[in-house]
């Protein structure tokens, strides 16, 4: 729940509760704890309010930066772990799920799935080209808000080097 909270706030740039529990399908109400818990570890900001026809509403944003591995940090190395299996535990379950409704479009270029783990030896010069593909994702990615005509995509990447694996 508050990996896919996190997801949403990452995606829209900016967003109050009520606008994260459309996004995700769910009540607000059922919310509040996690994002709590969330603003608690400095993974989401409270940046302020919004007024709406209601009330005034709390606004979260997030940033990438938070999730930057700090290896002087055991408490983030081991946040940062738990995180990775449960990001890519969420995204395997998500996967299952769209084949069982017969959702997944797999063809290219109207892909809406993709499964595998590509793996090959690459060098600093290939691994810094990798990277920039990645952070130009992220950047594809982020930040987009939702539009009549558009779906929600999730990629979860994990990237490590196995030759260092022991």
């Amino acid at each position: 729940m508050r990996h896919e909270i996190h997801q949403v706030v990452l995606s829209q740039g900016e967003a109050s509760i009520r606008e994260i529990a459309e996004q995700m399908g769910k009540k607000p109400a059922s919310l509040y704890r996690h994002i709590d818990k969330l603003v608690e570890v400095g993974l989401l900001l409270d940046i302020g309010t919004k007024s709406t026809s209601r009330r005034d509403a709390k606004v979260y944003t997030t940033k990438l930066e938070f999730m930057r591995y700090r290896p002087r940090k055991p408490e983030m190395v081991e946040a940062l772990g738990e995180f990775a299996r449960a990001s890519l535990k969420d995204t395997g379950q998500k996967i299952t799920k769209s084949f069982d409704q017969g959702d997944a479009i797999l063809p290219v270029p109207h892909r809406d799935v993709m499964v595998g783990s590509p793996a090959g030896w690459l060098d600093d010069e290939e691994l810094a080209e990798l990277n920039e593909h990645i952070d130009a994702i992220i950047e594809l990615m982020a930040n987009k808000p939702r539009k009549p005509d558009s779906k929600r995509m999730v990629i979860s990447m994990g990237l490590y080097c196995a030759s260092k694996l022991k």
